[in-house]
């Protein structure tokens, strides 16, 4: 991220309206990735994570992406909405190898 780019905030929630969806938003790093934690039964029936209002993942990000794909086997973990670096990032780090993004 370059320096002059202020964070923002991270958000993490379950969607009302499907609580089979997790909704992202602000930059998922390792702040984000800490101060968000939800419980494990929380987020076992999660199979599709939106990214809409994502700019930013770092590897402490991709790490929960990866651990939450690993929790919700044998379902594939579903992101929408991954778009400009954050989209680069994840696929640099080769996570569409288990992620569908």
């Amino acid at each position: 991220m370059p320096a002059e780019q202020t964070p923002r905030p991270a958000g993490m929630a379950l969607d009302p309206d499907d609580p089979s969806r997790l909704v992202l938003s602000g930059d998922i790093d390792v702040y984000a990735v800490a101060g968000h934690r939800m419980a494990p039964e929380q987020l076992a029936g999660v199979r599709v994570v939106d990214l809409h209002a994502v700019d930013f993942v770092d590897s402490a990000g991709l790490g929960f992406l990866i651990g939450l794909s690993r929790q919700v086997r044998p379902h594939r973990l579903r992101l929408e909405g991954l778009h400009g670096t954050a989209r680069q990032m994840l696929v640099v780090m080769g996570a569409h190898h288990v992620l569908d993004l």
